[in-house]
């Protein structure tokens, strides 16, 4: 058999029914011959408008358009220094869409990626279609072997080629400009490159071999010396290895953005700390690492301790401590200190009269609004601004309010101020809070303060009712404060049974002559016109978050708008006002009275107002992990559940870790809508 050898295409036994058939410009090539003929390429430059990318080339992948750009950019700086391999047609062919108007004499064969730089240079005005293009001429049979040979032979240069390269040439004198532009690279990739030269033979080693990978080799180059590469790719273990890994290894523990931005680069380098500069971070290059945390974090930490102990000195607080973060770990150590609210001057409370009212008539613009079925990009636009002009409202309230609350003389004692950092390294100072541990003793304290005047309040031991075996005291005023804003709620809904119990509370000691008679009748409203909802929040924090103590909140924000700002022109204004205005004000201030707190003299004329006012605390309370679930025995978690219908989960539930029938009760209590005894209205 000759050096070339020829396999026809034509015919039953052709391996015509193993491949794809090809175009039908092609079916008059005779057939393909896979060994090479001696000296069968004939080299010639060819015109680039001659050329165009022929059907036989093996590769199909299109390539990126990066990628060609940057190809584009290597041949404009180096020239193309590889030929292409063509094929001559047998007759002209005319191109399709944009090209319609060229011939092509030639097809590229090999060389694709080439062939589409060059014409991307041509857009650029870096070259005309007639640049003569060296080209390998080879025989039409021979036109997909060759595609195949040089397409799977070709081996792109490896990266570690390449940074030894680009180190070898700056080492000979050459400019990191100069390398950018012969090879049609940015500089800041040259500044990659030889940063990663800067890594140890012996890790490079390992690169080449395949058992590092790029992004642990980019890790690797923050060490400033080969001794701590290497000591931080060898104390990870083999599986621990990632490149923020290694990154923490060589950088500590890093320091956080905010703490940066707090002291300053300036600062910390004045105080002897050094910049670890990474050039693989971020598309721009200029990431900055501290290699020294630990001064960072001391210069941080002395510097918030100064703001610290001005900030104490200024307000008086019981301690002020300081954290860079306000993470959950430190939000755990304090809660709220209870707080009062001082009187508003007459300038304060006129002010938030007026923002009270904008806000109030925004938000009924915005409800009209929301309300409308079509919508166009104008009404969108109003929304927007309407939502941030209520927003704008609510802070400018809310910083007023900020200056009338304060923490009684008993609080005060305990409460302090934290010093944290914001995202941007601003301080951010957190008043008026409290240790965890010195608001549960101030908590105990208050709670037994509340039952001792409920004592004092002239219950007798007989009118006492028994104690839900099981349920802790706390837990009982805790239900019962939450049983207390419900009723408030409830009467202000029944504005009938408010006026009779504020009547009844004020004839009671004015219209009977006994003496005893306050005990015999005894009423659920506190007359000396104190309410109780104060003592309540300190009994149960988390009741602010109540839908009862938002709905009472609505409404006495609504009436303090309506009310004279000076309370010296209060009479005048009751006086001018309507009855119907007076009855709402005394029903209003009639439930805020209210008391129905387990223990107190109060608790049995609550009932029989609850009664009266059809108060279901179903609407406003249920059982959960938090609430009562987790803070009884198994044995009322069973009671509850068998009350509830649920009888058939009392086996397993009886089974179960308390943790774990804590959460399977709440599951199954949940939209039942039970209740403990000590919140039913028919108790």
């Amino acid at each position: 058999m000759s050096k070339t050898e020829t396999l026809t295409t034509r015919g039953s036994n052709s391996l015509e029914a193993d491949v794809p058939s090809a175009p039908p410009e092609t079916h008059q090539e005779a057939g393909i011959a896979l060994r090479a003929g001696a000296e069968e390429a004939n080299l010639q430059y060819l015109p680039l408008r001659c050329l165009r990318l022929d059907e036989r080339n093996v590769r199909k992948d299109e390539p990126t358009e990066a990628e060609i750009d940057e190809l584009a950019d290597l041949i404009d700086a180096q020239g193309l220094l590889q030929n292409l391999s063509v094929l001559a047609y047998d007759s002209p062919r005319r191109g399709k869409g944009r090209d319609s108007k060229r011939l092509f004499t030639h097809g590229v064969i090999a060389g694709g990626r080439r062939l589409r730089a060059l014409n991307v240079l041509v857009k650029r005005g870096r070259i005309t279609l007639a640049f003569e293009v060296l080209c390998a001429v080879v025989p039409a049979e021979r036109a997909i072997a060759v595609s195949m040979a040089e397409n799977q032979g070709q081996k792109p240069m490896s990266i570690a080629d390449t940074v030894r390269a680009f180190a070898d040439m700056v080492a000979a004198g050459a400019g990191i400009e100069d390398i950018a532009v012969c090879f049609g690279l940015t500089p800041l990739t040259v500044k990659r490159r030889l940063k990663l030269a800067t890594v140890s033979p012996k890790l490079f080693a390992l690169y080449r071999a395949g058992d590092m990978n790029m992004d642990q080799l980019m890790a690797l180059s923050l060490a400033d010396t080969h001794e701590k590469q290497e000591g931080a790719w060898e104390c990870l273990p083999a599986y621990s290895r990632s490149p923020s890994a290694i990154r923490n290894v060589i950088l500590g523990d890093g320091v956080r953005g905010s703490v940066v931005k707090f002291v300053g680069l300036d600062a910390y380098e004045q105080a002897g700390g050094h910049v670890i500069r990474d050039l693989f971070s971020n598309e721009q290059g200029d990431a900055e690492h501290i290699g020294d945390p630990e001064l960072m974090q001391r210069l941080a930490m002395e510097r918030l301790k100064a703001l610290g102990a001005a900030e104490q000195d200024k307000d008086g607080w019981a301690w002020v401590e300081v954290a860079f973060e306000y993470d959950y770990e430190v939000r755990q150590r304090y809660c709220e200190a209870p707080t009062q609210r001082h009187e508003p001057s007459a300038e304060q409370a006129r002010a938030l009269g007026e923002l009270q009212r904008a806000k109030d008539e925004t938000e009924d613009k915005l409800e009209a609004l929301y309300d409308e079925e079509d919508s166009d990009a104008d009404s969108t636009d109003l929304i927007e601004a309407l939502e941030e002009q209520t927003q704008a409202y609510q802070m400018q309230i809310d910083a007023i309010e900020s200056k009338l609350a304060y923490c009684p003389a008993d609080v005060m004692a305990m409460a302090g101020a934290l010093l944290t950092l914001g995202s941007d390294g601003r301080v951010i100072v957190k008043r008026n809070l409290m240790r965890q541990e010195d608001y549960k003793a101030w908590r105990a304290k208050a709670t037994a303060s509340v039952s001792r005047g409920a004592a004092a309040d002239g219950e007798g031991a007989s009118d006492q009712e028994t104690p839900t075996k099981g349920v802790s005291s706390m837990l009982r005023m805790e239900l019962t404060a939450y049983k207390t804003e419900a009723l408030q709620v409830a009467l202000l809904r029944k504005p009938q049974v408010a006026l009779a119990a504020l009547a009844h509370s004020m004839a009671v000691p004015l219209l009977y002559e006994k003496v005893s008679a306050q005990y015999e009748s005894p009423t659920a409203l506190g007359v000396s016109v104190r309410s109780p909802n104060w003592q309540l929040l300190q009994i149960a924090p988390a009741m602010v978050d109540s839908s009862a103590h938002k709905n009472l909140q609505t409404v006495v924000d609504a009436l303090r708008a309506r009310l004279p700002a000076d309370p010296k022109e209060l009479m005048t204004f009751m006086l001018e006002q309507p009855i119907e205005t007076l009855q709402e004000l005394l029903v209003v201030c009639a439930a805020l009275t209210a008391h129905a707190l387990h223990g107190s003299s109060h608790t049995k004329p609550a009932q029989v107002l609850a009664q009266a006012a059809a108060l279901d605390m179903a609407d406003w309370w249920e059982a959960t992990g938090e609430t009562y679930l987790g803070r009884v025995p198994k044995a009322l978690i069973v009671q509850a559940l068998t009350e509830a219908g649920q009888g058939d989960a009392v086996g397993e539930v009886s089974r179960l870790k308390k943790a774990e029938a804590v959460g399977m009760a709440e599951g199954l209590l949940a939209g039942k809508r039970w209740l403990p005894e000590l919140l039913r209205t028919d108790a």
